[in-house]
């Protein structure tokens, strides 16, 4: 298996630290931001395969950072995670679907995440927000 670099973008310190270890124990990288506003700064400076992100955050939704993540590299589209306690939330259901992105329901067990992580890790392995490798 090759390792990807995750990037968890979440405002819960519990959930970040759940995912870190989990993604870790299973040989890839994991970088952890707060905000939408500090995804994109790690966005910036480093390298990522996939990116998991809560929809409800504070300052910067969910929502708009995928669409930050649309328009400044948009590779990153296809490999774009998201994490709800509550998906199917009518102001989520609709765009959800609209978006067609995978799902992470929370609270999720480590099976979940596994079953999720293969589903990336089996396609080619390509930085998204840079080259291919």
């Amino acid at each position: 298996m090759t390792a990807f670099t995750f990037l968890v973008v979440d405002d819960e310190p519990g959930i970040r630290r759940v995912l870190s270890r989990a993604l870790t124990r299973i040989g890839h990288s994991v970088l952890l931001a707060t905000t939408g506003e500090e995804a994109c700064q790690v966005l910036e400076s480093s390298r990522v395969d996939v990116v998991m992100m809560d929809l409800r955050m504070p300052s910067m939704s969910g929502q708009t950072l995928y669409h930050v993540i649309a328009s400044r590299w948009p590779d990153l589209v296809g490999r774009v995670v998201v994490m709800s306690g509550d998906p199917e939330a009518t102001d989520h259901e609709s765009w959800l679907g609209l978006h067609d992105l995978p799902v992470l329901p929370k609270p999720f067990d480590i099976a979940q995440l596994v079953d999720l992580v293969t589903r990336f890790t089996e396609s080619p392995r390509r930085e998204a927000n840079g080259p291919q490798r």
